[in-house]
């Protein structure tokens, strides 16, 4: 099902399809991973000729020799394969050869916010720097004001999704993905925003919560927008309108301990449900449920470009 979705995002399909990755250079060993990757997005696209069945067997056990926690008949989160996924195929295409720092990196005094996220982005590029960076990496900033002496602690982190609670059910029944606070007084105030937004933003919405005893799962139904999500509000001041557009949603039906995830992605003809072997048509209705796992979504208003 997360193939599915990335097999939907623009960049990374043209990517695959293409085989870009060998024309780039790499002090790695071959990339099996993204050729396996690669081989299954031509597969559903119908770039093998003759062949009308996909068979993602080699992908798998190429994944499961890389990361063996997915291997055997256990239940696994479709967020934790998608991270570890992106990270292993970062891991093998990545443009830039491992740099050990060495020793504590002298203190820098910054005139603005903004100068000093640009070097820590900058820093991150010479260690990690790939087609999935590329697309998918952001980058959060965290503020930390002290209302006892006024002083403002920032520090900045690299992002590949957002990893979203949901709030209790509201009195109509559902909450929209602008419903989080946690209203709880501290003599600190942290805020997280986004300091640089990512070409494809991945969205989790997080329905499992663990207590000491038990994990439940939340079936509250969260609205999202499927067209121009703004997230300019959440970035730096005066950024303007940063807007998305939503190409596929991972469901997951069930409960905690038994469940079943299907993908709802959208190509030129419009919305497909994909479960297991059957792909079906779908209407934008019929795409909110309460099932809405992880939502994948394209930036559309950016005039920035993906290396091919």
């Amino acid at each position: 099902v997360i193939v599915q979705c990335l097999s939907h995002t623009c960049g990374l399909r043209d990517y695959c399809l293409l085989k870009s990755y060998k024309h780039e250079k790499f002090s790695k060993e071959e990339a099996k991973l993204m050729e396996a990757f690669s081989k299954v997005l031509s597969g559903l696209w119908g770039v093998n000729e003759g062949e009308t069945v996909v068979n993602p067997r080699q992908f798998y056990n190429v994944f499961t020799e890389a990361v063996p926690y997915f291997s055997g008949y256990s239940q696994q989160d479709a967020q934790e394969f998608l991270r570890f996924l992106l990270d292993k195929l970062h891991t093998e295409i990545n443009r830039r050869p491992y740099i050990r720092r060495t020793g504590k990196e002298p203190e820098q005094k910054f005139a603005r916010i903004s100068e000093e996220a640009a070097v820590m982005w900058k820093k991150h590029l010479e260690r990690d720097d790939s087609i999935i960076v590329d697309l998918f990496s952001g980058q959060l900033r965290s503020s930390l004001h002290c209302s006892v002496c006024s002083h403002y602690s920032n520090t900045f982190d690299v992002f590949c999704d957002l990893s979203l609670p949901i709030p209790k059910r509201s009195s109509s029944g559902e909450v929209t993905l602008r419903d989080d606070d946690c209203r709880i007084s501290a003599t600190c105030t942290k805020r997280l925003s986004i300091q640089r937004f990512p070409q494809v933003i991945v969205i989790h919405l997080n329905r499992f919560t663990t207590s000491r005893w038990s994990i439940s799962k939340s079936t509250v139904y969260v609205s999202f927008p499927l067209t121009n999500l703004d997230l300019g509000p959440y970035g730096p001041v005066d950024c303007g309108s940063v807007l998305y557009d939503l190409y596929a949603i991972c469901n997951h039906a069930g409960t905690v301990n038994m469940g079943h995830y299907t993908a709802c992605c959208l190509d030129e003809n419009g919305w497909c449900f994909y479960n297991d072997s059957s792909v079906t048509p779908l209407t934008e209705n019929q795409l909110q449920t309460n099932q809405a796992y992880v939502l994948f979504y394209q930036r559309s208003n950016s005039t920035a470009t993906v290396r091919k």
